[in-house]
């Protein structure tokens, strides 16, 4: 390991933050984590797939890490190779984000190469855990509830409005859940003054997540609803253990 790890880190900043490669956004991706928003987090570099490392990494970075892949909110950060070490360069030694850039590529961080050839390992190399685009939120279990969709700044309640039966089984598969038991309807949201979805998600049932559903405009912007769509899953959300991980001493 570099004795750069701990030593002349203030100096190292300054060094080496920068800002777009070629005035391109980076590619990310997270990888080896039980669905596409979690995981390694890793950046591509003239067409090759590399690591970032964790030196203090926070979850400023995993935010916006979420908010570029379209994951929802960032609810965890683990360093230390939590998700397997990857292969391949380490591209990033450093990032710097505020939390509100769009892309990695708008926050400060360290020029690209790899650093590797700097006797840095994949030992250290950063993890993201996303909440992702779709929650079941104020059931009685972890696996049913109002239907929420992150917007890149709250969690908005979704109509019952042609909320279909196909939808809720790509719900149900996104979060672990098992299949869908139920949808319901006419539920008070649970907060009156909330705003609702904007769109009406037309899923066939067989997609990988929500995102991907053909969706449709509401007409005028606001769906025509009776109240919030309620889905009832049949498994249990298995919840991986992180919050440890954040905490890591070097």
């Amino acid at each position: 390991m570099a004795l750069g790890r701990h030593l002349s880190l203030q100096g190292l900043c300054v060094l080496l933050l920068g800002t777009m490669v070629g005035g391109q956004v980076l590619e990310l991706r997270l990888k080896d984590g039980a669905h596409r928003c979690e995981g390694r987090v890793e950046v591509k570099h003239q067409g090759e797939w590399g690591t970032v490392d964790d030196m203090d990494w926070t979850l400023k970075d995993a935010s916006v890490v979420c908010r570029q892949l379209g994951c929802g909110a960032a609810i965890g950060f683990p360093g230390g190779a939590y998700f397997g070490p990857g292969l391949g360069p380490i591209w990033l030694l450093y990032t710097s984000c505020d939390g509100t850039e769009s892309t990695v590529s708008d926050c400060r961080h360290s020029n690209i190469k790899d650093y590797r050839n700097d006797s840095y390992l994949h030992d250290w190399d950063a993890g993201v855990v996303c909440s992702g685009f779709v929650r079941l939120a104020g059931g009685d279990e972890p696996c049913s509830g109002q239907v929420e969709v992150y917007s890149g700044e709250a969690w908005i309640p979704v109509s019952d409005g042609n909320f279909t039966l196909p939808t809720a089984q790509v719900i149900c598969a996104e979060l672990g859940c098992g299949k869908a038991v139920s949808v319901q309807g006419h539920e008070l949201f649970r907060e009156s003054s909330a705003r609702v979805w904007a769109e009406e998600f037309r899923c066939e049932g067989e997609e990988p997540e929500l995102s991907v559903c053909l969706r449709v405009p509401c007409p005028g912007g606001t769906c025509h609803h009776s109240g919030a769509a309620q889905v009832v899953c049949s498994g249990e959300m298995q919840v991986r253990p992180f919050t440890s991980v954040n905490t890591l001493l070097r």
